[in-house]
């Protein structure tokens, strides 16, 4: 924090910070389509995981109406050895809810922008930060708490700087897509003309 901005706990910047429940049932009550629920397993570092994504029918999902999840929500696992891995929610998922494993912050638009505040979770010394808190309970499974969560102490530059660096991390991402078309293109045509000179 070298340009000395101000501090401010995180429960003052954001409408919702909530986890939900496992459905009665567990895996078993799972379904092939419906409502998207999001375990730990699917919140990595920067991005979603749509891998084993789950699902649950309307009537669970009443269960989990405390959770339901909204565009731009960040979603940060709290427990188990993925804890402290944070994204944003993709629009693709939605409807979906969350279970207990990971928690929604849903940030006040005009002081906190979601982008900003994941690549805080993802930046190295906060990163270090939260896995330390996650440890703290000196209980055998790394876990932070709601409470923990509203404590943390956020740096808060101006809400004008934080979507200006929001739309560059966006071109960046763009950027990156586009690379790895033209990486992947190269590869494709690289291993054709291996094929066709030594196949």
């Amino acid at each position: 924090n070298k340009k000395s901005w101000k501090k401010r706990l995180l429960n003052d910047l954001v409408d919702k910070i909530g986890s939900g429940a496992t459905p009665k049932g567990g895996k078993e009550s799972y379904q092939d389509h419906g409502i998207s629920f999001i375990r730990s397993m699917n919140v990595h570092d920067g991005y979603f995981n749509y891998k084993d994504l789950a699902y649950i029918n309307s009537t669970q999902a009443k269960q989990l109406s405390n959770v339901i999840v909204q565009s731009q929500d960040v979603f940060i696992n709290i427990t188990g050895a993925s804890v402290a891995r944070s994204c944003i929610v993709p629009d693709d998922i939605l409807p979906a809810r969350v279970n207990q494993h990971v928690s929604i912050i849903r940030c006040k638009s005009d002081v906190l922008n979601p982008i900003f505040i994941n690549n805080l979770f993802l930046n190295d010394s906060f990163k270090r930060i939260l896995l330390s808190i996650g440890l703290s309970g000196g209980a055998t499974r790394q876990a932070i708490t709601k409470k923990q969560l509203e404590m943390l102490k956020i740096i808060l530059p101006p809400i004008s700087l934080q979507n200006e660096f929001a739309n560059f991390v966006h071109q960046v991402d763009k950027s990156k897509v586009v690379i790895q078309k033209s990486l992947d293109e190269t590869q494709k045509l690289y291993d054709s003309l291996m094929q066709e000179y030594f196949g």
